[in-house]
């Protein structure tokens, strides 16, 4: 049985979409500014996209409440135009949206591109969605002659509309458009990842998080069907449902899915960054920065219980690939019956896997028997210095 009434679900949606948007740029922003110090273009982008789905929401909320995913007999005549008339607004901003959140994707993505190649296809994806974008945006805005018009109508105002399969149209382009976009922004990053310094499994994951600033093409994918619903003008608040939900979602999930992808030295900061090497079956600690401004030089050495291997928690830039004439200062912690203390010894490192080689220095850098210790061995911070 048809659903003559789909006001809860859109509802929903808008709070949904609302509450995730509104955590995940937060965070953002104070990853920004608190953690890393660093609040770039693509970050004002991303609060301005914030800021625009934020009216976008609150127009499509007074939408429902004028008649918005509701069949045309069940709302008052008295209200229908007000309804076509939030629907408007809802058209403009959500465009401004998708304006200002492929700027931000853009920005970030051409943040981390080196090679010419990478750069001309972002900038040339960025340039063209943005000029359709603009387009669009002025051709749905200007339909109607005056603008009113469009929700007058049903109030018997005079004026006139171009044809209805004219925007239709521009939407399937529109559309279209947004997904070649949203997946080269998808696979660029892949090939950015690759040639990165770091090791497979790290190439992977930031690749993955990366790519999930793209991730909102597919809410614009299962758009695509339902667009011809713009044309159903007598019974428009009804036929458009989906074409609200689904472009909700596709800003929603774009601004999200961006936003987290910024949120890498939050997650540092509270689980730790560490890989493991070993025969154990997985890790049970995850190592914390209680010192320094760069976690991810940190990591401890862990002693399983029973018959468990010892666990070495490695640092995500390998020693041997440095350069023997970079020094390393070393800070050493020491652990015995949940006791933790510092030394001020320091080295030169030449060689991390040599197997307890003495080099001269007052520490062994290979894996030791730590049963009778218990617990944390020895901590490393390792600050490289510019050559």
């Amino acid at each position: 049985m048809v659903n003559e009434d789909r006001s809860h679900e859109y509802t929903g949606i808008l709070g949904f979409f609302i509450a995730i948007c509104t955590l995940l740029v937060s965070l953002r922003c104070y990853t920004k500014l608190v953690l890393v110090k660093s609040f770039a273009a693509d970050d004002y982008f991303s609060v301005l996209t914030l800021i625009a789905f934020l009216m976008f929401c609150t127009l499509a909320l007074l939408g429902v409440q004028n008649g918005t995913g509701k069949q045309r007999y069940l709302i008052p005549d008295e209200d229908f135009p007000n309804g076509m008339k939030w629907w408007w607004g809802c058209e403009p901003t959500y465009i401004i949206c998708g304006i200002f959140l492929k700027i931000s994707i853009g920005i970030f993505l051409l943040r981390i591109a080196v090679e010419r190649a990478h750069r001309i296809i972002l900038w040339t994806c960025l340039i063209t969605i943005q000029v359709y974008s603009v387009f669009f945006l002025f051709l749905f805005t200007f339909q109607c002659t005056p603008i009113s018009h469009f929700w007058e109508q049903f109030r018997g105002g005079q004026g006139k509309c171009i044809d209805s399969n004219i925007i239709v149209g521009t939407f399937y382009g529109y559309s279209a458009l947004v997904c070649v976009t949203d997946w080269t922004f998808s696979i660029v990053p892949i090939f950015i990842v690759r040639k990165l310094q770091m090791s497979k499994q790290k190439k992977i994951s930031v690749g993955i998080v990366l790519a999930f600033c793209a991730i909102g093409s597919t809410a614009t994918v299962v758009r695509i069907p339902y667009i011809k619903g713009l044309k159903d003008i007598p019974n428009f608040l009804y036929a458009t449902t989906d074409v609200a939900i689904w472009s909700i979602s596709e800003v929603g999930i774009g601004l999200g899915a961006s936003a987290a992808a910024t949120l890498r030295p939050l997650l540092r900061k509270i689980l730790g960054e560490t890989s493991i090497v070993g025969g154990s079956t997985g890790a049970r600690k995850m190592s914390h920065n209680w010192g320094g401004n760069n976690p991810s030089r940190s990591g401890y050495l862990e002693q399983g219980s029973g018959n468990d291997h010892e666990q070495i928690i490695s640092h995500s830039i390998p020693l041997e690939k440095q350069d023997p004439r970079k020094l390393a200062r070393v800070n050493t912690v020491t652990a015995g019956n949940n006791q933790l203390s510092r030394t001020g010894s320091t080295a030169q490192l030449r060689d991390w896997e040599s197997k307890g080689k003495d080099d001269g220095s007052d520490e062994e850098y290979s894996p030791v028997s730590l049963a009778q210790h218990g617990g944390i061995r020895k901590t490393v911070k390792i600050t490289h210095t510019q050559s």
